[in-house]
C-alpha cells in the first residue's frame, strides 16, 4: 500500500459525518425562473441535477445498507449511519426544491415517477454489489462537482441566494461523506474491474440522463433550439466556470488502482464552512 493511500485511509477514518437539520424556504415568488445568472442553460442544468437527487439518494442508501452487514470496522459503521442521515435530508430538501419548479410549468411529477420506477427495477434486478459500484461512481461525480462549487467562485456567481446556500450546503456534505460508499465497497466487494467498468457505464448514463431532463425543461420554456442558450452552455462547460476542465483530472483519478476519495484532501473547506455556518443544528 502506498504512503498516499495509507494517508487517505487515515483521513477517511477520522471524518465525522453529522446530520444537519436544514430549513431552506424556497419562495418561488421571490425566485426568478432563471435563478442562475439569468441564464437558461445554467439554471436548467442545476434543476435537472436536482430532479435526479431524491430517488438517487434513496438508491445510495439502499446500496450501502444492503452491504453493511459485511463491514466489521466500527468507525465505518458509524460513518454509514451519518451517510444515510445526510442522504435522507438531501432527498427531502431536493424534493422541496423540485416542488418549487412545478410552479414554473416543468413536468416534475412525470420525471419523478420515471425515476422511482427505474430505481425499483434496479433494486429488483441488480445485485447489491453492482448497485454499490454505481453508488461509488455517482458519489465520485458529486464529490468532484462539489469541490468545484466550493473552490471556484465563478461556479456560484450570479446564483439566487436561496439556491446558492442550498447548493453550498449540499456540496459540503457530499465532501464529508464522499468516501463512505467507496470504503464499504472496498471492504465488501473490492473488485477493481467492476468499479472501473461501472464508472465508464455511469459516465455515459449520468451525462445522458442529465441532458435529457435539461432538454425537457428547455423545450417547455421554448429555449431548446435557441443558439444563444447552447453557446452559453458551451461556455459554462469549457470556459466560465469551466466545469469540464476543472473536474477532469479528479475524474480520471478514479481509474487508478490505488485510488481513494480522500487523496483529494479538502478538509479545510469543511472547517471553513463549519466556522461560517453555525445556524444549522445537528440531528
Amino acid at each position: 500500500m502506498s504512503a498516499q493511500l495509507q494517508n487517505a485511509k487515515a483521513i477517511s477514518s477520522s471524518i465525522e459525518i453529522p446530520g444537519r437539520k436544514m430549513e431552506f424556504d424556497f419562495d418561488v415568488d421571490d425566485i426568478p425562473k432563471y435563478w442562475y445568472g439569468n441564464d437558461a442553460f445554467r439554471s436548467t442544468f442545476m434543476n435537472a441535477l436536482s430532479c435526479l437527487f431524491p430517488e438517487g439518494e434513496r438508491m445510495f442508501m439502499d446500496a450501502v445498507r444492503d452491504n453493511q452487514h459485511k463491514i466489521n470496522d466500527p468507525q465505518l459503521q458509524k460513518q454509514i449511519k451519518g451517510f444515510i442521515k445526510q442522504e435522507a435530508i438531501h432527498g427531502h430538501e431536493h424534493a422541496q426544491y423540485n416542488d418549487c419548479m412545478k410552479k414554473w410549468g416543468y413536468p416534475i411529477d412525470s420525471i419523478m415517477r420515471f425515476e422511482k420506477k427505474e430505481k425499483i427495477w434496479m433494486k429488483k434486478w441488480l445485485p447489491a454489489s453492482r448497485r454499490l459500484a454505481i453508488t461509488c461512481a455517482l458519489e465520485h461525480f458529486t464529490a468532484i462537482m462539489a469541490h468545484q462549487i466550493l473552490t471556484n467562485p465563478e461556479s456560484t456567481e450570479g446564483m439566487h441566494p436561496q439556491f446558492k446556500e442550498m447548493w453550498r450546503w449540499h456540496a459540503i456534505e457530499e465532501t464529508e461523506h464522499k468516501a463512505v460508499a467507496f470504503d464499504v465497497y472496498q471492504e465488501a466487494i473490492g473488485s477493481y474491474w467492476l468499479r472501473i467498468f461501472t464508472m465508464l457505464t455511469i459516465t455515459v448514463l449520468f451525462c445522458l440522463r442529465t441532458s435529457v431532463v435539461q432538454a425537457i425543461f428547455l423545450w417547455k420554456d421554448g429555449q431548446l433550439f435557441n443558439p444563444k442558450v447552447w453557446w452559453n452552455g458551451f461556455k459554462f462547460y469549457f470556459f466560465k466556470p469551466g466545469l469540464v476542465p476543472t473536474i477532469w483530472r479528479d475524474y480520471l483519478d478514479y481509474f487508478r488502482r490505488d485510488f481513494h476519495p480522500w487523496m483529494h484532501d479538502n478538509r479545510e473547506l469543511l472547517a471553513k464552512w463549519e466556522a461560517e455556518e453555525q445556524k444549522y443544528k445537528t440531528v
